[in-house]
């Protein structure tokens, strides 16, 4: 039996939830990305927020903090199989509790912190290359993860712009962060008008103008003789540049 949910996060709790107290599987993944044969027998469950609840407060208690991230982070990534890992995870975990802090070898602890690992490095190096524009009355930023690290990087811009109204746009999975005063929340964006009429605006002519002056600071700063851009490429990759304003010609 296959367990195949929604995608959300509660919906995979859900899933857990049914293998120990329903059936016992060995696989579960997001119905969206599942490709499976005619010979699989699978089973969507439904998402419950009690349920999900119930589990997730068991993981919380059981694992260490960085325990519980690692399984979130891991649950953010774009890796196709990382439902079946957190499962696995899990399982030993809730055997283990703690003491899976100082595993290095199993498997099932190595596949989710290499995905953890990676969704936390991706979301760090965005608090840095995120670039926003000013649409009156926000400032809009839009970019293409490889993972779905909104939920990680919401937090620090909705701290860091306190007193504005911030959009920061997803585009490969069409849902944004909204924040303003400190609070945020995430949006699916699949009819939700208000963001299409957001990215049609122009720039303001004081916006014009930074974008103006910071390409020629960026283009005019650099030593010719010390020009290495592979290194460059190593801290800007060149599929993150098209979103940048700096890497984008007059």
């Amino acid at each position: 039996m296959i367990y195949l949910y929604d995608g959300s996060f509660y919906g995979l709790l859900s899933c857990i939830y049914e293998h120990y107290y329903v059936e016992k599987v060995s696989l579960i993944y997001d119905r969206s990305k599942f490709i499976g044969s005619i010979i699989d027998e699978t089973k969507f469950i439904e998402t419950d927020d009690e349920k999900a609840i119930i589990v997730e407060e068991a993981i919380r208690e059981q694992f260490s903090m960085e325990g519980y991230m690692d399984l979130y982070r891991s649950f953010l990534s774009c890796e196709a199989n990382k439902d079946c890992y957190i499962l696995n995870y899990v399982i030993h975990g809730f055997k283990l509790g703690i003491k899976m802090d100082r595993l290095y070898s199993e498997s099932y602890v190595i596949k989710v912190r290499e995905l953890s690992k990676r969704v936390g490095f991706e979301a760090h190096r965005f608090t840095g290359l995120l670039r926003f524009v000013e649409k009156k009355p926000f400032l809009y930023a839009s970019f293409e993860p490889d993972n779905d690290i909104l939920p990680l990087i919401a937090e620090h811009f909705s701290d860091r712009f306190l007193n504005e109204r911030v959009i920061i746009h997803d585009l490969k999975r069409q849902k944004a962060v909204f924040a303003q005063n400190g609070k945020w929340l995430i949006h699916e964006l699949d009819n939700l008008e208000v963001l299409n009429d957001i990215k049609q605006r122009s720039i303001t002519i004081d916006e014009a103008l930074l974008q103006d002056l910071w390409k020629g600071y960026f283009e005019h700063i650099g030593i010719e003789g010390r020009r290495n851009p592979k290194l460059q490429q190593s801290f800007v990759p060149l599929k993150y540049r098209k979103h940048i304003l700096e890497f984008n010609s007059k």
